[in-house]
Formats: structure tokens, C-alpha cells, sequence
């Protein structure tokens, strides 16, 4: 008789109806297990996803640096010594070979920006081209970016954030070529760039104007220095080779300690993902951890189902082994109950699982994605990950079935007649 006989599955289905309760508790057990495990790796796997989008198109292989006092005092500099980063420095870190982008970044503060009678407080960036075309990258809406001749001719030009577009812009179109009031200057725009990720410069991107740096340093008077020095390594260069060379030609330029720790606060994007990774990581245990300790009390919960099923079906069991019925048929009658029981059970816990996280999925879209707010992501979990979760869910319920097996292949046709 084998496995998908009619009779067999009728048989199967006669043990758990008889055992109703105690079915329907452990079958609730495996569900609730094989739930629980994959919609905490989804949303684990979802909150990983999230903070790696979190540095949007940024380059892997950048780091930022930001000029602080220093610590220790060298060639007769005094130590809690303040410097400041300049046109000068960048051109010097870009010639290194280690670099294939720098680029300088002015913060010019929050200013009161109008077109018409509209309105609105937002922030002035200044960048040079480098920054957005190739270390902290935003896609475009409108029109371009800022560009090598707006930066040398310190054009009056500038790209705006989404929600400075919004609120300037309340009719929506291409409004590259209007003009923006500051103050008392007059900035024509030409493009408009969407917020990628939650990795900012110095301000909310939606929030604000981008100006060519060379501009910047002459509105707000900083004859050539720049507050924050962006670079992108050459490709498959490790990250921190390039941030010690950075450091390394910027300290020796400014007559600081080579071993200065507090000299210059370093944002690396490379430290920042191993950062997520090893976070995400612990999560990702914990989770299976918290997971297969559930799906465990299941599986013991079908052994011992199963151990009563075995008690209560001894004569019949027994009147089999002596009417000639080989250990192979009580094998696989014991463990094809465990595995159906645990495996529609279990079935059922994944379709609900997934069902939980597309409904999850739908809800990010549409009160983050859709506003152009959040990251594009999911948190359903990968097709691999899936299969050995019902992979380690059939085996438990295979090896559930083992100690009920090893009762009934004990089990003497003798005794078991005379069993009451």
C-alpha cells in the first residue's frame, strides 16, 4: 500500500480526527512556529534592506571628512588647534591617485527663499559637480545638474529638493529656467532631485537649494574654504587605504599629528555598512533562534501526539505485526501522520506568513515610496530562505515521528493482543 493510496490517506485523516483536540493544539503549535520565523526574518531581512537603502546611490567607496581640533601637538603646533579645509585641499586630494572623485561642500545656513508670493524657509548647499554626479548621488526630476562651468563661472544657477518644488512649483511641471528669490539674489533653476536614501550632507535634500561652491564661498564670504571634503576611492581599493591616504595628505598640509584621532571627524560608507552587516547579522540569529525554539515545541508537540496515537492504536498495531505486516508499513504509517499533520500545519503558517508581509509591503509603498519619501524595498524573504524553512519544518516532523516509531516497532503481537 503506498503513500498517496486512498485508503492510507483516509486512514491518516481518522488518527487525527479521533485525537481532534490534541491535533488541533499541536497543529496550532507549528503554525504559530513556522509563522513567527518567517515574518521575523522578513521583517529583520526588510530592516537590513532599509538601512543599506539608507545611503541611497551614495558611493560604497567614499568617505567624508570634516575638519576638528586637534589633540596632540606637533612640529611646535599647539595641541586643541582649529583648522579649516580649503579649495587647495581638495585639488590635493584629487590628485592622488588613491582618489577618482573629490569634492568640496559649503554649509550656507537656512535663508527665506520666495518665487512670486509663495514662500519657504529652506536650506542653501553649496556643491561642486563632483558631489551629486559622482560620490552622493540623487536622480533628477527636471533638468540637470550643476556642472563644471556653473562651478567656474560661479553662475547664479541652482537645483532644487522635491519639496522646495512642491511648495514653489504648487502647479507641478519642468521648472527649470524660473527664477528663485534669496534674499537679495536671484537664482534661475535648472533641475530638481529626488531624495534617495536617508544619508544627508549637512540637510534634508528635499529641503534644499544646491549652488555651485565657488558661488557659495563668495555669498557668504568664505574666500576659498570649504566646510566638508567628500571623496570616492578608485575601485577596488579598500575604503580604509583611502581614507588614510586623505588623512594622511590633509594632515601633512596642515601640520597635524599623522596619529591625530580627534583631528578630523571621518564618515566612511564602507564602516557604515559593516556597521548595518554586523547589526543585522545578530538580528538575523536571534530571529532564527526565537523561530526554531517555536517550531521546536511544535515538533515535540506532533512527538507526543503521536506517542499517544501509538498507545491507543497497540492491538492494531500488534494484530498487523502478526498478521504479517512488515516494519517498513508501521514506519511509514507513524511518520506519514506526523508529516501530514505537520506539514499542512506548516503550509498553512508559511501562506499566512507571506500573506503577512505583502500586506506589509503594500502599506510601505503607499505611505513612504509613493510620497517619494522611502526606499524601494521588500520584505519578503528570499525563495532559498523559504525552502529551508520548510525544509527544516518536514525534517522535524520526520524526526518527530522517530521515538513513536521505535514504541510501535516494539511492540509484540503477543502483548499487544491482550492490551486492554
Amino acid at each position: 500500500m503506498g503513500f498517496f493510496d486512498s485508503d492510507r490517506w483516509n486512514e491518516i485523516l481518522q488518527t487525527i480526527s479521533r485525537n481532534r483536540k490534541r491535533s488541533i493544539m499541536t497543529a496550532l503549535g507549528i503554525f504559530w512556529g513556522i509563522f513567527m520565523l518567517v515574518v521575523l526574518l522578513g521583517a529583520g531581512q526588510g530592516l537590513g534592506r532599509m538601512a543599506r537603502s539608507s545611503l541611497g546611490d551614495m558611493t560604497v567607496n567614499s568617505a567624508f571628512f570634516i575638519p576638528d581640533q586637534t589633540s596632540i601637538p606637533y612640529k611646535g603646533m599647539p595641541s586643541d588647534r582649529s583648522w579649516r579645509l580649503s579649495d587647495d585641499d581638495v585639488e590635493a586630494v584629487r590628485a592622488n591617485p588613491a582618489v577618482k572623485y573629490a569634492g568640496g561642500v559649503i554649509f550656507g545656513g537656512t535663508h527665506n527663499c520666495a518665487r512670486g508670493s509663495l514662500k519657504g524657509d529652506y536650506h542653501i548647499m553649496g556643491y561642486t559637480p563632483e558631489i551629486h554626479s559622482h560620490i552622493h548621488i540623487q536622480p533628477l526630476l527636471y533638468g540637470r545638474l550643476l556642472n563644471d562651468m556653473d562651478q567656474m563661472h560661479k553662475r547664479k544657477v541652482c537645483v532644487i529638493g522635491t519639496q522646495v518644488w512642491k511648495d514653489l512649483f504648487p502647479g507641478g511641471g519642468d521648472p527649470s529656467g524660473s527664477i528663485i528669490q534669496v534674499g537679495g539674489s536671484y537664482f534661475m533653476v535648472v533641475g530638481v532631485v529626488v531624495k534617495k536614501g536617508m544619508a544627508e550632507l549637512g540637510s534634508d535634500t528635499e529641503r534644499t537649494l544646491f549652488v555651485p561652491a565657488s558661488l557659495a564661498q563668495q555669498l557668504f564670504g568664505r574666500g576659498r574654504t570649504v566646510d566638508l571634503l567628500a571623496v570616492a576611492g578608485e575601485e577596488g581599493l579598500p575604503n580604509r587605504e583611502v581614507v588614510d591616504i586623505c588623512r594622511r595628505t590633509l594632515f601633512a598640509r596642515h601640520i597635524i599629528a599623522p596619529d591625530d584621532p580627534r583631528a578630523a571627524w571621518v564618515i566612511s560608507t564602507t564602516d557604515l555598512l559593516e556597521n548595518v552587516s554586523r547589526l543585522f547579522r545578530g538580528i538575523s540569529l536571534l530571529t532564527w533562534i526565537v523561530g526554531l525554539g517555536t517550531l521546536l515545541a511544535g515538533v515535540v508537540g506532533v512527538s507526543n501526539i503521536m506517542l499517544v496515537t501509538v498507545k491507543e492504536r497497540t492491538q492494531e498495531i500488534g494484530i498487523r505485526r502478526a498478521l504479517g505486516a512488515p516494519p517498513a508499513a508501521i514506519v511509514s504509517q507513524i511518520l506519514s501522520e506526523s508529516f501530514v499533520l505537520t506539514f499542512i500545519a506548516g503550509v498553512a503558517g508559511f501562506a499566512a506568513a507571506v500573506g503577512t508581509l505583502s500586506l506589509a509591503d503594500s502599506l510601505y509603498y503607499h505611505t513612504m515610496v509613493a510620497t517619494l519619501r522611502g526606499p524601494e524595498i521588500t520584505m519578503q524573504i528570499p525563495f532559498g530562505t523559504g525552502l529551508l524553512a520548510l525544509f527544516i519544518l518536514v525534517s522535524g516532523s520526520l524526526a518527530a515521528g522517530i521515538i513513536p516509531v521505535v514504541r510501535a516497532l516494539r511492540i509484540k503481537a503477543a502483548d499487544a493482543i491482550r492490551e486492554e
